[in-house]
Order: structure tokens, then C-alpha cells, then sequence
């Protein structure tokens, strides 16, 4: 089976050749930007380079993906944010919120074309030079963005006391994702991967997650399934709490860290939605031994990971000996 054949085939639950090792998260280290030539923060908003590094794993590592962009910034600098580009070892981050209030958000007429937005399209058209890999394209999911415009810490205080314009500005972050979504989708993505990191139990309650959240990831969980790619929903931290509601958003895969086992994420879920990550990328994957790697890479394995990878974003600075003991584990 070819790379782009097993990950797809294994997302949707269907029987492959062998577990795969990939990355829907973030892959870009320095390591592997030094030794293909195209490295941060050009890499963000130049297309050639964002898929050179994209897939710079594969090339380097035996790593099953083709992955962009590299950071949770990219729409929100469209629609307000002062974004912060990074280097080549820090990826972009928010530098300042725009002044709107929260419930006069609104989505530019002109978002498709503004910041780099135009660069992640282009670069999703540009991974059609690779047919053997999984074309997998991300996004920051609608609280995430929120958080963003308006500050997470205030925005987390907002669902106290200022609920409806919570809800609001959510519904304004869907909406931009939705458009941005689909054209990713129309530019040739297969596999759509939403990160709502600000979405965790350790941030905000799973009452809250279930009733603003969950039915907004729903909608584009239908967006995506409609255009025939496949979902994936991201979430950090110890999930098991929201797994059942992350499930019932339609995503057909769930990326989890390794705070969430498997085994009683599958025992609560069942086969489907499939599982896709589970090694810890803070830890294990940026500071631990390659033999360290390969044995928590094959505890997941054991559990029933569905597609073994790093459970977020990969650290710049991770040593690229670990990524290609990651992949050991299933060969």
C-alpha cells in the first residue's frame, strides 16, 4: 500500500497492511528545515517552501504525511489579529487582539485574500505533486480563533456572565472557518484537520463544550464529509471527559494526546470515530531518548492507536532521530 492509501484507508476505520505512523499536527522541526533548504518563518507564507517542509518528514524521517501550515495564527491574522511570525525554532503567535468588542465581530468580505491565507490555499494545490502521501490541511477550530480576537482568559470569563456574546462570536469564527474550510477542500485537501486547543476540559467545562462548541464542530464535520475528504478534530489535554461529545461532532477521527488512553477512549466511543496520535510530543517525542519514543509508540500500537502519531504539534527543536523512532515502531 502506498503511504496516502494506508493513512486515508486507516482514518476511515477500514482494514490496512500495517498501522501507519503520521502527523496530522504540526511538522516542522529544524532539523529537517536545515537539510531541505526552506525553513521559518519564510516557510509560513511562501508555498513552496510550506510544502517542502510539509513534507520534509516523509523525506527525512519515513514519517506518513504531508501537513500544512505549521501554526494556529492563520486566520486570525485575516480577520484582525497582530500576528508575531516567529523564527525558525518558534512558531507564529498572537501579538495583539483587535479592539471590537466580542459580539461585533464580523467576518472581512475580502478574508480569503487577506495575510497568508492565500499561501495555505495555494500550498494545499501545490501537495498534489505528491499522489503517494495523505494531503492533510489544518485549521484553527472556531474557540480557538475566539480566543484569539478576544483574549482566552477573557473570553473564558465571558461564558460566566456574558454568555450570548460568547455564543456570538463563536458563530462569527464558524463562519469564517466554514469558508476557509471549503476552500482548502476545493483546492484538493484530503484530510481536514481542526485544532480547538482552547476547547479543552482544562480550559473550559464540558457543559459548555457540549452546548457552544460541539454543535458549531458539527457543522463543518458535515462540510467536510460532504466534500468527501475526512475529518479529523484535535483537542489537547486529558479529553476523556468530552471524548463521548468530541465523537458525536460526525469528525471521522479524533487526534488525542497521550492523556487520553486509548483503550478506555475506545471503550467509550467504539471502533469509530478512529484514533489518531497518542505519543507525547512535549515530552517524549522534543526531550526523550529514541528508545523511549519506540517504546511509547508501541504501547499506543498496543492499546489500539488507529494511526500512531505525535499526540500535537511536534516542537521545533525535536531531534529528528526521535521522529524516525516513532516510525520504527510500526515497520
Amino acid at each position: 500500500m502506498t503511504p496516502r492509501d494506508r493513512v486515508l484507508g486507516a482514518l476511515r476505520g477500514e482494514k490496512v497492511d500495517r498501522v501507519p505512523a503520521s502527523s496530522v499536527t504540526q511538522v516542522g522541526i529544524v532539523q529537517a528545515m536545515e537539510q531541505i533548504g526552506a525553513t521559518w518563518p519564510a516557510g509560513h507564507s511562501d508555498p513552496e517552501q510550506m510544502v517542502k517542509i510539509g513534507v520534509s518528514l516523509y523525506k527525512l524521517a519515513g514519517l506518513e504525511t504531508a501537513r500544512i501550515p505549521f501554526c494556529l495564527t492563520v486566520q486570525a491574522e485575516a480577520m484582525g489579529c497582530k500576528v508575531n511570525i516567529g523564527t525558525i525554532d518558534r512558531q507564529p503567535s498572537i501579538a495583539e487582539h483587535p479592539t471590537t468588542p466580542a459580539d461585533q465581530i464580523t467576518v472581512p468580505p475580502d478574508f480569503l485574500s487577506r495575510g497568508r491565507i492565500p499561501a495555505v490555499i495555494k500550498g494545499t494545490e501545490l501537495l498534489k505533486q505528491y499522489p503517494d502521501l495523505p494531503k492533510m490541511v489544518g485549521i484553527e477550530g472556531p474557540l480557538t480563533l475566539a480566543g484569539h480576537l478576544v483574549g482566552i482568559e477573557k473570553l473564558m470569563l465571558m461564558t460566566i456572565k456574558q454568555r450570548d456574546a460568547v455564543v456570538k462570536v463563536v458563530d462569527t469564527c464558524t463562519k469564517a472557518n466554514i469558508e476557509f474550510t471549503k476552500a482548502i477542500l476545493d483546492a484538493g485537501a484530503e484530510v481536514f484537520v481542526i485544532s480547538d486547543p482552547s476547547a479543552s476540559p482544562e480550559l473550559m467545562s464540558p457543559r459548555d463544550f457540549a452546548s457552544i462548541v460541539k454543535p458549531k464542530l458539527r457543522e463543518l464535520a458535515h462540510i467536510v464529509t460532504n466534500k468527501g475528504a475526512i475529518g479529523v478534530l484535535h483537542i489537547c489535554g486529558g479529553v476523556l471527559k468530552i471524548i463521548k461529545d468530541m465523537a458525536e461532532t460526525e469528525f471521522e477521527t479524533l487526534s488525542i494526546e497521550e492523556k487520553a488512553d486509548v483503550a478506555t477512549a475506545k471503550a467509550t466511543i467504539g471502533p469509530k470515530p478512529t484514533l489518531v496520535g497518542n505519543v507525547s510530543a512535549a515530552r517524549t517525542l522534543f526531550s526523550g531518548t529514541p528508545e523511549a519514543v519506540k517504546a511509547e509508540a508501541q504501547r499506543a500500537v498496543a492499546a489500539g492507536i488507529d494511526v500512531l502519531g505525535p499526540g500535537c504539534g511536534i516542537a521545533p527543536r525535536s531531534p529528528l532521530d526521535n521522529v524516525k523512532a516513532l516510525v520504527s515502531a510500526v515497520m
